[in-house]
């Protein structure tokens, strides 16, 4: 690795979190993949942020390495101010649980001319904070050769009134990590970052150096239609039952590579171009939103479904439509079908609007 191709002020690459395996096992494959001994990190609900400074002079990235209108951030400024020259990779906070990420989120798409109406009207107790995990340059010097244990040294020194490092616990037995895991998400953190102790920073890196474990909400969906590449099934787009209205509602557009071969022999037979009545659509879907095939409800399958989050807003699907407003999922993915569900004993859209509820009062 040269690091001297590298400059502050010019975007890196991130190094990238894989999902570890799921249930009992994720904890023992972690610890099997890092040598015995892992450094947990606590995730934080927000967006990620590289942030470079030399001298006056401050820029900050996102992931896909765009850049960031840092003047919407007006309580970061005199901290990054007081920073050496660096570069961190951070994650912009709002609080903790879903809240949080939403407060990050309604700030990250205003415009700059939007920013004083803006500030007038938040509830500035709120206000955002930079949580910092890994450091790629201190003083000048880049740190991307040394393991991570020794570029936290560099991260604990950090620290200022609103830029201060993440939360860290070495961990050597699956137990711990579990319970930690357990009572961080029981209190509506996000998870955890696992990363192997004498790990490089290796822009890109998707090797599973770098581990995540997240919480998410379990829900069984209807297949209601299906998006093809190659006459191939690549994502499948999954609905709630209205109870109300005996319709079928639109909720997610799921990813479907991992589990192709599974599904495809259940689905192939049941594909037709027109849409059935009992699917609801949204007015506000396009033609780009919508599937290649569609498959009658009733004779679908039910897939259980993962998702970090349920949210409410202007989207293009139908499920809990109102007012132009409806029910969708944040970071979905499919685990399996369930056989012992026929669709109409899918998760309803009562049933999404409670857990909305929930997750909004908590």
């Amino acid at each position: 690795m040269e690091n001297t191709k590298h400059e502050i002020l010019t975007p890196i690459n991130p190094m990238l979190a894989v999902y570890a395996g799921r249930g009992e096992e994720a904890y023992n494959e972690i610890l099997e993949r890092h040598n015995g001994v892992t450094l947990a990190e606590l995730k934080y609900d927000g967006y990620r942020m590289q942030l470079h400074k030399k001298g006056d002079a401050v820029k900050g990235f996102t992931r896909h390495l765009n850049e960031v209108p840092l003047d919407i951030y007006p309580e970061l400024s005199s901290s990054i101010q007081k920073l050496p020259d660096c570069v961190l990779d951070c994650e912009l906070n709002g609080g903790i649980g879903h809240a949080g990420y939403k407060a990050v989120a309604r700030r990250f798409r205003l415009k700059p001319q939007d920013m004083n109406n803006y500030m007038e009207k938040v509830d500035m107790n709120k206000k955002l904070e930079l949580r910092v995990f890994d450091v790629i340059n201190y003083e000048g010097r880049w740190l991307m050769e040394l393991p991570i244990s020794e570029r936290r040294k560099y991260t604990e020194k950090i620290k200022t009134p609103k830029i201060n490092p993440g939360k860290q616990w070495k961990i050597s037995d699956s137990k711990s990590l579990e319970d930690l895991f357990e009572g961080l998400t029981g209190k509506k953190n996000e998870g955890l970052v696992c990363k192997n102790p004498s790990s490089l920073y290796i822009p890109g890196d998707e090797s599973g150096e770098w581990l995540k474990l997240k919480r998410f909400e379990t829900l069984d969906l209807v297949v209601l239609g299906v998006y093809m590449k190659d006459e191939q099934i690549t994502q499948l787009l999954c609905g709630s039952y209205n109870t109300d209205t005996r319709c079928f509602e639109t909720l997610a557009k799921v990813n479907a590579t991992r589990i192709y071969s599974t599904i495809a022999a259940q689905l192939n037979e049941k594909f037709q171009i027109q849409k059935p009545e009992s699917v609801i659509l949204s007015p506000n879907a396009k033609s780009e939103d919508l599937p290649q095939r569609y498959i009658e409800p009733m004779s679908s399958i039910v897939m259980e479904i993962k998702a970090m989050n349920i949210n409410y807003g202007r989207n293009w699907h139908s499920c809990g439509l109102k007012d132009g407003k409806s029910y969708s999922l944040r970071i979905a993915w499919t685990m399996q079908i369930r056989e012992d569900k026929k669709p109409m004993q899918a998760t309803s859209t009562n049933k999404i609007g409670d857990l909305y509820k929930l997750q909004e009062e908590n």
